[in-house]
């Protein structure tokens, strides 16, 4: 009788040993995150534009006049030349991420929290769409003709005005918004039992 009661209580033990071990064992693992590998997995994420605006509008170009003082200073006549272009272009903005790496995290396995730091978002691109560029009202100056240039000055020209037009800061905040939903939804899917806070510096 006292050999089998030996016998059953060595089970017990050790079957709450495994129990306590296997816990903790499976514990450590739940929160042996990589900080490494969760980085590389949300630069690739955040590398999709998290805001993109589409604009469509007219600009009126005068040749260049500005770049050429002497068309303005003694009003040559039949020099000038001007082109009227219709367009739509794409900005795209989102956080620059190329220095983000493992120390942008901040994981305290004790507490399960994770704090992620990010940059603010800019504009990373900004084109026109080909399809959409149409050239009319062209006005060719007899001694100063339209020409190759003035169609990359025209395009440079629209570009900038079509940025001067558009509400860029609050496009970049929508940005910020929407990179810090898609980390954030990312994040939590990879470390579920993670409370986990988005930064920007």
């Amino acid at each position: 009788m006292k050999k089998f009661l030996a016998i059953l209580i060595a089970l017990i033990i050790a079957f709450a040993g495994g129990f306590v071990v296997s816990h903790f064992v499976g514990a450590e693992e739940e929160y042996s995150i990589d900080p490494e590998i969760l980085s590389q997995e949300v630069k690739e994420i955040s590398e999709m534009a998290t805001n993109q605006d589409t604009y469509t509008m007219t600009v009126p170009y005068d040749g260049g006049r500005k770049s050429f003082p002497i068309f303005n200073k003694y009003k040559i006549p039949f020099s000038e030349k001007s082109m009227v272009v219709k367009f739509s272009g794409v900005i795209k903005m989102g956080p620059d991420m190329k220095d983000f790496s493992e120390k942008n995290f901040d994981i305290d396995r004790k507490a399960k929290t994770m704090k992620v730091t990010i940059p603010h978002s800019k504009i990373l691109s900004h084109e026109i769409l080909e399809d959409s560029w149409e050239i009319g009202d062209q006005k060719n100056g007899l001694f100063n003709p339209l020409k190759p240039e003035d169609d990359s000055n025209l395009r440079k020209l629209a570009k900038k005005q079509a940025l001067e037009e558009q509400d860029v800061d609050a496009l970049l905040a929508k940005a910020d918004e929407k990179a810090a939903e898609q980390i954030k939804s990312f994040l939590q899917i990879a470390c579920p039992k993670m409370d986990i806070e988005i930064e920007f510096k």
